[in-house]
């Protein structure tokens, strides 16, 4: 009997230690859509490609994003970026980005947490007309997420839909407008030392009746770690692997910086 006790705590011990009771701050997801709320900003640095013998894609990207909490239950973000864009299939172009505006709130139970939120995308000024989309629509991007907090280990999905609007915010005049929908998750693990261990995926795929677009639909894997240095910075590195034929991009890395802060 006691061997059977010392065999069932050197399989748990391993399972104990991954699930530990730490309650730590969840970490920001570097491709995904984030569910809880942060004083945070990140500068960060992309690029992607799809790779094809008659067909080349190629997306570079830097940009600064920040979120400030109203409350524990709140909080407002904003963010821009610098875009270049290739094509062998498309006119290239280079510019600004489109800015960003969002709200999002985040209520826990216990290890369950739930959030949800609506992003607003500006036009893309420097983004010129390519076949029948307009770069000149707003974006609008409700999502809703939850997180399982188990410690050292925590889960995140979130779900969301994006759609062409005016500045209205109605929808535009025309037979069709761009929208999709995407899904995503990120499975962490914070280590004893300063690393986290991160895992995401993201899935897109165009709705019905959207604009049609070349390798519209996307299912992608990112394994990545983040860095943890001095107090509330986090150094990141993010791989993207395409796993499904004629996706977006097939390949691609994104690495940056996270600041997170306190008013206390």
């Amino acid at each position: 009997m006691k061997y059977s006790f010392l065999l069932l705590l050197l399989f748990f011990s391993p399972l104990a230690e991954i699930f530990a009771s730490d309650k730590n701050v969840i970490p920001y997801p570097v491709w995904g859509q984030s569910v809880g709320v942060y004083n945070i900003f990140v500068i960060s640095a992309e690029a992607k490609e799809y790779r094809n013998s008659s067909d080349y894609d190629r997306n570079r990207k830097v940009s600064l994003d920040g979120e400030l909490k109203l409350g524990d239950h709140f909080s407002v973000s904003a963010g821009y970026g610098y875009v270049d864009q290739y094509a062998t299939q498309a006119t290239p172009w280079s510019g600004w980005d489109r800015w960003k505006a969002g709200l999002k709130t985040f209520f826990t139970a216990g290890i369950f947490s739930i959030g949800g939120g609506v992003n607003v995308y500006g036009p893309s000024a420097s983004e010129p007309w390519i076949g029948e989309r307009n770069p000149d629509l707003l974006l609008v991007r409700p999502h809703l997420g939850f997180v399982l907090d188990f410690g050292r280990t925590k889960f995140q999905a979130f779900g969301l839909y994006e759609r062409e609007t005016d500045s209205k915010f109605r929808d535009p005049i025309q037979d069709k407008y761009y929208r999709y929908m995407e899904a995503g998750a990120t499975l962490s693990y914070e280590t004893n030392s300063n690393w986290i261990l991160l895992l995401e995926t993201t899935y897109r795929m165009a709705v019905e009746d959207t604009i049609p677009a070349p390798r519209s639909d996307s299912f992608n894997l990112h394994p990545g770690v983040q860095y943890k240095i001095g107090d509330g910075g986090r150094v990141f590195f993010s791989g993207l692997y395409g796993m499904r034929k004629d996706n977006t991009y097939d390949q691609g890395f994104k690495l940056g910086y996270q600041q997170m802060f306190s008013f206390e």
